[in-house]
Formats: structure tokens, C-alpha cells, sequence
């Protein structure tokens, strides 16, 4: 049986259980950093259209830096993640730093009824990554997966996992943001 985008339904089916297995791993984001996980590189070139219509590629986000999330609504590391990233952007205000909220290894019409049904936690930019173009092209392969690019799109940390406020690398990026 296939699935409206000519996909095998199994495909979706093993993608899905593969990018969950790997975000069940406990302390992923802690394991992930240890095992080199901060590394700098250029950033994949890409364009995503927000819910809103937005649009944003490697090249409209040059001149300051982002964080993104790629995340998925049956992840559940993700409900916890969303939530605190929610808060964060409310609170810190950071007008020096653009986060992007990308759903992507599930269909589009989870990802928005997701949205719509957490009107509090995304109030940042989401974007749906159709046919998951742009999670490829940066090599994602666990829900949630955080990248930080500097304002030159260099790609400064990608933190696997649930706790990316505790990743020290941020904790000093974002202190070197204030000051």
C-alpha cells in the first residue's frame, strides 16, 4: 500500500520508529555532544516556508543567528522540549537570535493541528519540512535535533535530544549574547 506521496507506507513506518528510537535514548543530547556532536561547518543551503507564509533559507537567516529545532508531534521528548523553548523565547525576548521551530517526519496536517492545538508554546516561527528536504540536507536523524548557526550561517552546535538549556556549548553561546 502506498501513501499519497508514492512512498511504500512501511518507509514512513521504519523512518518513524528509526528517528524515535533514537530520541527515546536517555541523555541523547548529553551523549551526542560528548561523541563531537558541537562541530563547525557550513550550513546546508535551504528554504522553508513557515505556517504564517514566512519564508526563510540559509541565506535570509545571514546576519544573525538562529536556532533550529526539528522536531515531530508524536515525539514525546519534543512535547517536553517545545514547551521550554515556548517559555525561553517569551521570557529572554532574544532579538539577537531567530528560532525556528521545523516539524518534519510526519504529515503536514499533524504538524499544524499540533501547532494550532499549543497556541502558547509556538509563538517563534514554525516551518513544515515537506517531504523532509531540509532535515536531510542537515542530516537529522533523532526528534528533537537543536542547530545553531552563527549570523554567517556556520553551523555552531547541533544538540541531539531533549536538554538543550543545559548544554554548557549554548549556555556560553547565549551568554556571549547578552554581554
Amino acid at each position: 500500500m502506498r501513501e499519497q506521496n508514492g512512498r511504500p507506507r512501511w518507509a514512513r513506518v521504519v523512518l518513524a520508529l528509526a528517528v524515535a528510537g533514537l530520541a527515546f535514548v536517555p541523555g541523547a543530547g548529553q551523549a551526542a555532544e560528548a561523541a563531537g556532536a558541537t562541530a563547525v561547518s557550513a550550513a546546508p543551503s535551504f528554504d522553508l516556508v513557515t505556517l504564517a507564509g514566512e519564508a526563510y533559507s540559509k541565506e535570509s537567516l545571514k546576519g544573525r543567528p538562529a536556532l533550529l529545532m526539528f522536531w515531530a508531534p508524536w515525539c514525546p521528548v519534543c512535547r517536553k522540549e517545545l514547551p521550554v523553548l515556548g517559555r525561553f523565547y517569551q521570557q529572554e525576548k532574544p532579538a539577537q537570535l531567530r528560532v525556528i521551530s521545523i516539524g518534519f517526519a510526519d504529515r503536514r496536517g499533524n504538524v499544524e493541528a499540533y501547532v494550532k492545538a499549543h497556541p502558547e508554546t509556538f509563538v517563534f516561527p514554525t516551518a513544515y519540512d515537506e517531504d523532509n528536504w531540509v532535515s536531510r540536507a542537515f542530516k537529522i536523524t533523532a526528534t528533537p535535533t537543536f542547530v545553531l548557526l552563527d549570523s554567517n550561517g556556520t553551523i555552531l552546535l547541533v544538540h541531539r535530544g531533549g536538554g538543550i538549556n543545559q548544554n554548557p556549548a549554548y549556555r556560553e553561546f547565549l551568554a556571549r549574547l547578552k554581554s
